[in-house]
C-alpha cells in the first residue's frame, strides 16, 4: 500500500453539530463542514467546493469513528458523490484524523474519480470548527 499523488487540499469549516444521542459507547454526533479546495496533481484545475455530512460516536477517551457522504462541485458545475468513513482524535490542543474516501460521478471530465480510492488528513482546532484537509490518491 502506497499513498499516491496528492489531489487535493484547503481549508474546511464546521457548518453545524447536533447530539443524536449518548450511552456508556459515548456521545453520537451528527455534523456538517464545508471546504473551499484547490487541485493538484491528477486534479490540477479541478477546483470545487466539498459539503459533507457525517456520523461519529466519540467515546469518552475523545476519538470516534465517523461514516458519512459529500458532494464536490467544481467551480465549472461538474459534480462527484463521496462517500467515506475515518478515525478523528484530539492530539494536545489539536484535532486530527483520516479517512477513507471513494468517488462517484456521471461527469465525464471527472469519470477519473469513479476508480479514485483516497486517503484524507484533517487537522485543526480540538472542537473541529475549522481544520485543514488533504486529499491524496491511495495507490
Amino acid at each position: 500500500m502506497a499513498i499516491g499523488e496528492k489531489l487535493w487540499e484547503g481549508k474546511a469549516k464546521t457548518m453545524g453539530m447536533a447530539i443524536k444521542g449518548a450511552n456508556a459507547d459515548g456521545v453520537s454526533l451528527e455534523y456538517t463542514w464545508m471546504a473551499d479546495v484547490k487541485g493538484m496533481g491528477k486534479a490540477k484545475g479541478v477546483d470545487g467546493n466539498i459539503l459533507f455530512t457525517g456520523n461519529t460516536m466519540i467515546s469518552p477517551t475523545g476519538g470516534g469513528g465517523t461514516m458519512g457522504t459529500g458532494m464536490f462541485t467544481t467551480m465549472t458545475g461538474d459534480m462527484a458523490v463521496i462517500k467515506g468513513s475515518g478515525y478523528g482524535k484530539p492530539e494536545g490542543a489539536k484535532g486530527k484524523g483520516v479517512g477513507i474516501w471513494n468517488f462517484m460521478t456521471m461527469s465525464q471530465k471527472l469519470a477519473w474519480m469513479n476508480m479514485t480510492v483516497a486517503i484524507t488528513t484533517q487537522e485543526g482546532d480540538p472542537m473541529w470548527k475549522e481544520f485543514d484537509l488533504v486529499v491524496w490518491e491511495w495507490k
